[in-house]
């Protein structure tokens, strides 16, 4: 759910700068070993795909793969990515999902969980997370952590790319009761000027546990990155892992 207010509108919005902007936002090998360290099986879902940043490599790390997005653009360029024949992709609403299997690890990265419109939005992700995960599976949810000391009265400008030929502002405005982030990112070229909004509901780290209890889920585990690094108040971002709590009810 993106700024346009339609489950596919983040990827129609940004699909065509996507790969540019965040293909290297992370080392994706370290990523592969984190998930492979878990162990509960290899068969994963991935919510939110998108261009098959994760989930191709995922498969080349002996995953059997599948990726769910609600945007074609997205998923086009998955398609067109090299390995891609190895993720089984499905195109859809991961809020209201019904896939009829299980899997051992449900993954939600790149704060893709911040992009649902509300908290309701939010639970009935991780509820749909947790009807798709094998009894001893795994939900493994990174996000960033909110930063509020970033808005000057609710606002804040800063300069993004920023060469001889272009230039991106990014213009952003923060309601801390809705807990909502609007940004705008302002594109100057030679093409003329070109605006990609965003819309982004975060959850705190503690929310989020709260709304795992209520999907079913317990929390094992939190750390600072992918890397392992231990989680504490100077993180700005985090990677949980829940399991299905043992007096859930089944799915």
């Amino acid at each position: 759910m993106g700024a346009t207010g339609d489950p596919g509108g983040y990827g129609r919005l940004w699909a065509p700068d996507y790969d540019r902007l965040f293909e290297n936002r992370e080392d994706v090998a370290v990523v592969v070993a984190m998930l492979s360290g878990l162990l509960p099986g290899r068969r994963l879902l991935e919510l939110g795909v998108g261009t098959g940043r994760l989930a191709v490599p995922l498969a080349a790390g002996g995953f059997t793969v599948t990726g769910v997005d609600a945007s074609p653009e997205m998923l086009d360029r998955l398609r067109d990515r090299p390995g891609a024949d190895a993720v089984e992709v499905v195109l859809a609403d991961f809020t209201d999902l019904a896939l009829g299997r299980r899997f051992d690890v449900v993954l939600v990265a790149f704060s893709t969980l911040f992009l649902l419109p509300d908290q309701a939005a939010q639970l009935a992700c991780l509820r749909g997370a947790r009807r798709h995960l094998a009894d001893d599976g795994l939900l493994v949810v990174e996000a960033f952590v909110p930063d509020p000391a970033r808005w000057s009265g609710g606002r804040q400008v800063t300069v993004g790319a920023l060469d001889e030929t272009s230039a991106v502002l990014r213009l952003g405005t923060h309601d801390p009761v809705a807990q909502v982030i609007r940004t705008q990112d302002v594109v100057l070229d030679a093409g003329g000027v070109a605006l990609r909004p965003n819309r982004l509901r975060y959850v705190w780290p503690s929310e989020l546990d709260a709304l795992a209890i209520a999907a079913g889920l317990r929390r094992v585990a939190r750390t600072a990155d992918w890397a392992g690094r231990p989680f504490d108040a100077a993180s700005t971002s985090h990677v949980s892992v829940y399991a299905v709590a043992d007096d859930a009810p089944d799915a």
